[in-house]
């Protein structure tokens, strides 16, 4: 019995059942010296073949290849949520012209009992060739798009799967239109290096790996620590993928001090959409997927803000994609998942997002200080604010819940991330920071498993070795209002005083902070340092 099959018994059977399943296993294995049984053959894969119809449809044709292990029947089901978009998505209802058909071309019968599951009766054949459409009206990070210039491939939305058998490897051919260019992804190269033929090894690499394809399409590499990462296009840009690689590489390397060394990626992308809609980004694997205006920022502001980004879902491919809370994984892509823990896989993101993109030169005091007192206004011109929990937020993330009576776990979680560093700091005279908590957090729980809201604190007590739960308990647990009165003392900061609302909670440094509070805040702000 292999370790995936041991866990999948795990988690489907449940302890007890696990364990009978388990002993019964050992009972029925050969005496010691017989002779060994060969090692099962890797399962063969579902295998995609994507097509461009005519782009006025806005559509895409999927074949998939589908093994069923000589079963009567399979099904095969669309995901209705996709990881990293906490927003209930039934991708099914999405999907047309759904058909099977059996090597030979005779057509197979299909039931489809509910917006995403298909139901393909087999006969026992090995395999059986299923066919359907898929909507693209818009390319985009969030959605398929195919026009007479353009191809958008977004996992969840693309993809059939087997039901129950995520492990299953994967390949994907593209059929693109001559004079296009090659595609752009983080998925790896078929073997035999045939132009638009990938491979994944299970369905969440396949899922969590974006393409682009085109006529117009630009990409430029560096190598940072080990690891090659594009920046691609596209569509035109007026900055060219060279300059923009070249601008963001002290970002990659400040995240690659951060981590103390080689970062756990393969050929990381960023995937960028040209005039896709305002800027925003979903993280993968091994990319991003962003929309851009394919512009350089102008502003000290705008780059600054620009860094902040790419920061905020560079950061992701460690926080969330390898150090997750438990419920995130392995995915269940017919059911939404439910975690208390969005305030870090989001929230502490985006505080270390900020405040990595500072340490790497790409902004300054002036900039960090004004990003992190966006965070601070929005929160606390949020009537939520005191209705819902961090913890109450991120559990209830799929619902639709009036703006006054919810929080922004984006908003309130880079908020908590400095008033625990600041608290953290003082307490250990600046020896230890949130640096350690999320190293620690990473070292323990990046696994398989993943970390519970117990692990967490209990791991960040372990790391500043004294116990946080009792501030944590307050910031992410209650609807209390956030004190911060430490944080300010502790890097010399203070309010702006102003009568504008607008510019209320502004961050400044205190003209009567000390030289101590000052080379605290300098310390925050430096170059990161493993200790």
């Amino acid at each position: 019995m292999s370790p995936t099959t041991l866990g999948y018994l795990c988690r489907r059977l449940g302890p007890v059942a696990f364990m009978l399943t388990l002993v019964a296993s050992c009972a029925s294995a050969p005496p010691a010296g017989a002779p060994r049984a060969h090692a099962p053959r890797a399962p063969a894969p579902l295998v995609y073949t994507i097509r461009v119809p005519a782009p006025s449809t806005r559509t895409f044709d999927v074949d998939v290849v589908v093994p069923t292990d000589g079963r009567d029947s399979v099904v095969l089901y669309m995901p209705i949520w996709s990881p990293g978009m906490y927003t209930l998505m039934s991708y099914g209802d999405r999907v047309t012209a759904f058909t099977a058909r059996a090597a030979d071309g005779a057509p197979l019968g299909v039931r489809h009992p509910d917006g995403g599951h298909w139901v393909v009766q087999t006969g026992g054949r090995p395999a059986v060739t299923v066919t359907y459409t898929v909507s693209a009206p818009r390319g985009s990070n969030l959605s398929n798009g195919a026009t007479d210039t353009s191809l958008v491939v977004v996992g969840p939305a693309t993809y059939v799967g087997l039901a129950g058998e995520t492990s299953r490897p994967a390949e994907v051919r593209l059929v693109l239109p001559a004079g296009w260019r090659p595609a752009a992804t983080s998925l790896a190269a078929a073997p035999g290096g045939a132009p638009n033929d990938f491979v994944a090894p299970d369905y969440d690499v396949l899922a969590d790996s974006p393409i682009l394809a085109g006529t117009h399409m630009s990409s430029a590499a560096v190598t940072v620590g080990g690891v090659r990462h594009r920046w691609a296009y596209l569509g035109d840009a007026e900055w060219s993928a060279a300059s923009a690689i070249a601008w963001l590489r002290p970002l990659l390397e400040e995240h690659r001090r951060f981590w103390g060394g080689t970062l756990p990626l393969h050929d990381y992308v960023f995937l960028n959409i040209v005039g896709a809609g305002p800027g925003s980004g979903v993280e993968h694997l091994n990319s991003v997927a962003i929309n851009t205006n394919g512009r350089e920022p102008q502003t000290a502001e705008a780059r600054f803000r620009e860094a902040s980004f790419l920061s905020h879902e560079y950061f992701h491919a460690m926080n969330v994609k390898r150090l997750r809370p438990v419920e995130l994984g392995p995915f269940d892509y017919e059911h939404t998942p439910t975690t208390t823990g969005l305030w870090v896989a989001e929230g502490l993101t985006s505080y270390f997002g900020d405040l990595l993109a500072a340490r790497s030169g790409l902004g300054d005091t002036h900039d960090w200080l004004a990003l992190t007192s966006r965070h601070i206004r929005d929160l606390q011109s949020s009537p939520g604010r005191l209705v819902q929990t961090l913890e109450q937020a991120s559990a209830r993330m799929f619902e639709r819940i009036p703006p006054n009576q919810r929080v922004d776990y984006y908003v309130k979680g880079p908020v908590v991330g400095l008033v625990l560093d600041a608290h953290i700091r003082k307490r250990t005279d600046g020896r230890r920071s949130m640096d350690d908590v999320i190293r620690l957090e990473y070292d323990r729980w990046s696994g398989s498993r993943g970390y519970t809201a117990e692990d967490f604190a209990r791991t960040a007590s372990d790391a500043v070795g004294f116990d946080l739960a009792p501030l944590l308990h307050t910031l992410v647990a209650s609807t209390e209002e956030v004190d911060y009165a430490e944080m300010l003392d502790w890097f010399g900061l203070r309010f702006a005083p102003n009568d504008d609302p607008a510019r209320a909670w502004t961050l400044e440094v205190n003209p009567a902070a000390t030289a101590a509070q000052r080379a605290h805040l300098a310390a925050l702000l430096a170059p990161s340092g493993r200790r």
